[in-house]
């Protein structure tokens, strides 16, 4: 019942709250890990494809080379339709774990976000997707025997979607319950297989502080629009309860661990004020003529029309559809700017795509698109200047500042090389301007389009912010000037347990040292 290195991830944690809070005195196992040990903030792809953050973490590689940026839906190369990234679309044999499990290491990995089974059994043991906020492909084990021995002794996460608490007291109050229980049986579950025998490596991850960040924030956070001072204490104080239950979870795993081993917690990437930005942007591509839509006046006029016809379920759906036919109605989307498949029309320049807390604009390029109609050459870049200095001029309508930081091109953040998945420019929006659903420009007017969305009723947003915390038996006195990557991680594992890893994009910190190797 020891390992040799133990990797803790705490899945889009806010790390300025832990340090907060352990030095005050709460969070008693972090900060011993935090007072002990070497503390560095990690670079990371937060500004450019936020949703590489655990691919990069578990591989090592870069996402400009294995673009998987936004797993619930995301365009493909070749592709006119956003479909979710599936199973045959990861490439597994690049994780820490199974590099070293190739190495001859035993293994034990606990749900590691967005990621796969590898396709061969593993020296060790395996789970996905047990109790994580985003579940994207299925809960399996390796051993499958695995899976059904930890049902039958902890049954299912007690939360299986965040999203659904209703926005009132008791709902925020049931899923506070529901976290906090997840993340002591998460604690208990990962206990009980560390003590199954002992490990080379020991890797377990906490989505609950992702899921309570994303719901609670407001509640914490004075600063937000919908912050409440007068809210039950229970809520205001729930983010510090989550982390608080998981904190004992941590001291426990690392007592059982052993003094010899070599503790290593990540705070994936942060957590602050949901702000927005990205939900502007189709609206702002179809008044600058760029998509199907013929302006923007007319996809506002044609929006009843376009959901009773394109959107779920009702009678009234249906029965338009039976009179008029699929072909008209596809022309009447596509004429409203609303085709389902965003590159699907030739008459399409560029379409936004989804990419978390950034914008993403993918050009409709011959050769690359089905349907593509910009050239590869000097029209792209000349499309791309253009709406570069479009995007630039959006300005916040009160206060008159722009509300687009930067726009970054794939082959600024990624190289000329980069895989023809990434999004061709990147938009990071300001952070400062307090709530973005809203802009203007001469060339587009007034765009006003709300951030909140009533399946998705979230005040938490990631952050950029990721840092490691070390602990291990010879680890070099803290220097402040340590800085890593992300994908660093994975090869500092290897490193750790004598196994190479030469050819990732990162490269192993040097922990007894005082730089990165």
């Amino acid at each position: 019942m020891t390992a040799n290195v133990l990797m803790i991830g705490l899945d889009a944690a806010e790390s300025t709250l832990i340090e907060t809070w352990a030095s005050s005195g709460r969070l008693p196992n972090l900060a011993r890990l935090i007072g002990n040990g070497l503390s560095m903030p990690l670079d990371n792809s937060l500004e450019t494809l936020p949703g590489a953050i655990w691919p990069e973490l578990a591989g090592g590689r870069s996402c400009g080379k294995v673009p998987l940026y936004y797993h619930p839906r995301q365009l493909h190369t070749g592709e006119a339709a956003f479909r979710p990234v599936a199973y045959e679309d990861v490439n597994p044999d690049d994780y820490f774990w199974v590099r070293a499990s190739d190495a001859g290491r035993r293994v034990a990995v606990i749900d590691v976000p967005h990621t796969v089974p590898l396709r061969r059994p593993v020296n060790g043991v395996q789970l996905f997707e047990w109790g994580l906020h985003d579940r994207i492909f299925s809960i399996a084990s390796d051993p499958p025997e695995v899976l059904d021995d930890i049902r039958r002794r902890f049954g299912d996460h007690p939360v299986d979607n965040c999203d659904t608490h209703g926005e009132t007291v008791a709902g925020y109050r049931d899923l506070l319950r529901r976290l906090k229980a997840g993340a002591k049986a998460k604690s208990a579950m990962m206990l009980d297989i560390m003590k199954r025998e002992s490990w080379d490596l020991f890797a377990g991850v906490f989505g609950e502080t992702h899921c309570v960040g994303h719901q609670f924030w407001h509640f914490l956070d004075p600063s937000h629009p919908a912050h409440d001072a007068t809210a039950p204490v229970e809520l205001r104080d729930a983010i510090a309860e989550v982390y608080d239950e998981i904190d004992k979870g941590i001291g426990n795993l690392i007592a059982a661990a052993g003094p010899n081993c070599w503790i290593l917690v990540i705070a994936s990437h942060g957590m602050g004020v949901y702000i927005g930005g990205p939900q502007l942007l189709p609206e702002v591509l179809c008044r600058l003529g760029l998509t199907t839509g013929r302006d923007g006046k007319l996809t506002r006029g044609l929006r009843t029309w376009q959901r009773a016809t394109s959107l779920g379920g009702s009678t009234v759906r249906n029965m338009v559809r039976h009179m008029v036919g699929p072909r008209v109605i596809r022309k009447g989307q596509q004429f409203a700017g609303s085709l389902h498949l965003p590159l699907e029309s030739g008459e399409t320049t560029a379409a936004a795509v989804p990419n978390n807390r950034c914008g993403a604009i993918r050009f409709n390029v011959r050769g690359r698109e089905p349907y593509g109609q910009v050239g590869a050459g000097n029209q792209l870049i000349s499309e791309m200047v253009k709406l570069n200095q479009s995007l630039l001029a959006l300005r916040h309508p009160e206060l008159g500042e722009p509300i687009v930081e930067r726009v970054v091109t794939a082959a600024e953040a990624f190289g000329s090389d980069h895989h023809p998945d990434v999004p061709d420019l990147m938009i990071v929006f300001r952070d400062d301007l307090g709530v973005l659903e809203s802009c203007e420009s001469d060339e587009v007017g007034l765009i006003e389009v709300p951030l909140y969305d009533s399946k998705l009723p979230r005040t938490g947003d990631h952050t950029t912010v990721s840092r490691l915390w070390v602990e291990g038996p010879c680890l070099a006195p803290a220097n402040n000037s340590v800085r890593a990557n992300v994908l660093d991680i994975g090869p500092t594992i290897l490193s750790l347990l004598g196994v190479p890893a030469d050819d990732l994009d990162g490269r192993p910190i040097d922990l007894v040292g005082s730089a990165t190797a």
